[in-house]
């Protein structure tokens, strides 16, 4: 009889590099979410994400749920019966349940992803609105699922209970609607600019990015040009923006988690607790214990 403790589906081999992460769903639980009411059309088995995951590949002849790879950086390629499909930042990969396939990261730029494998009674549904244009759907970077599927990962942060699963569940839901709207929706390009900018921030919120990287991914002619483009469009410079979803993330991470603030200081790429304390109550205009305090009456 098969371990109900082990996950669900087949997960790749390949190790995690610094600020990857990975959430392996067993068995057991994903049974209880097929037969959830609430869960059972559309439910994860796992989820994760590859930043710069230069040797990452994968091949499966069975293939038992459904798999989505949100590319958010880099290239990197898979095929499918027989056919080979390039993928880039802003591609959507849909690898459907029983679908032979292949995948892997470029050698020279690999890809960093966002991935969630699902099953449900619904599933086929889900991805219909996407599946037209073949493995690959070229939706484009958006900030939005960026931090739905940021959101994503650190819904089970806490543990596997049930409402940790309901949250998990119903933000694949979200990913898989929000993906469907943004595909079809057009953008100039200072939007496009913009929301890769955003997407980049998002991905690299562990990170201390300099204004050279911001504008390096931006595309502006100077430091100036930049600078004057992106607070036209969005009221406030890029470092302040960057900032802001840092301080954004923390509040969500002190809200819906037990991490201590050191811990949460951390994984945002502050070195000195302190100092991100100062920086949070800069920005929010309390401490993070009084923050975590206040939402927890």
């Amino acid at each position: 009889m098969a371990d109900r403790s082990e996950p669900s589906f087949q997960p790749s081999p390949w190790p995690l590099p610094a600020g990857g992460r990975r959430a392996l769903i067993s068995a057991e639980l994903v049974d209880w979410m097929a037969n959830e009411r609430r869960t059972m059309a559309l439910h994860p088995h796992g989820f994760g994400f590859y930043p710069q995951a230069r040797g990452h590949h994968m091949s499966r002849q069975q293939h038992t749920d459904d798999l989505v790879i949100y590319c958010v950086e880099g290239q990197g390629h898979c095929e499918v019966d027989g056919n080979r499909h390039g993928v880039q930042a802003g591609d959507l990969l849909l690898l459907p349940a029983g679908q032979r396939h292949l995948y892997q990261a470029a050698r020279r730029n690999p890809w960093s992803i966002f991935w969630m494998h699902l099953g449900g009674t619904a599933v086929n549904d889900w991805l219909a609105p996407l599946a037209g244009q073949g493995p690959v759907a070229r939706i484009g970077l958006h900030e939005r699922l960026v931090q739905d599927f940021r959101t994503l990962l650190e819904s089970t942060a806490a543990g596997y209970r049930a409402e940790n699963l309901l949250l998990a569940a119903s933000l694949c839901q979200q990913i898989m609607a929000a993906a469907a709207v943004l595909a079809h929706r057009p953008q100039d390009d200072g939007d496009a600019r913009i929301q890769r900018l955003h997407a980049f921030m998002d991905t690299h919120l562990d990170s201390r990015l300099t204004l050279a990287d911001l504008q390096a991914v931006f595309g502006s002619g100077s430091r100036y040009q930049f600078i004057r483009q992106y607070k036209q469009r969005t009221g406030q410079t890029p470092a302040q923006a960057f900032t802001h979803r840092k301080m954004s993330h923390a509040c969500y991470l002190l809200e819906t988690s037990e991490l201590t603030v050191a811990r949460v200081a951390r994984m945002l790429g502050f070195d000195d607790p302190y100092y991100f304390s100062r920086s949070f109550t800069r920005v929010v205009g309390v401490s993070p214990a009084r923050y975590r305090e206040r939402g927890r009456h």
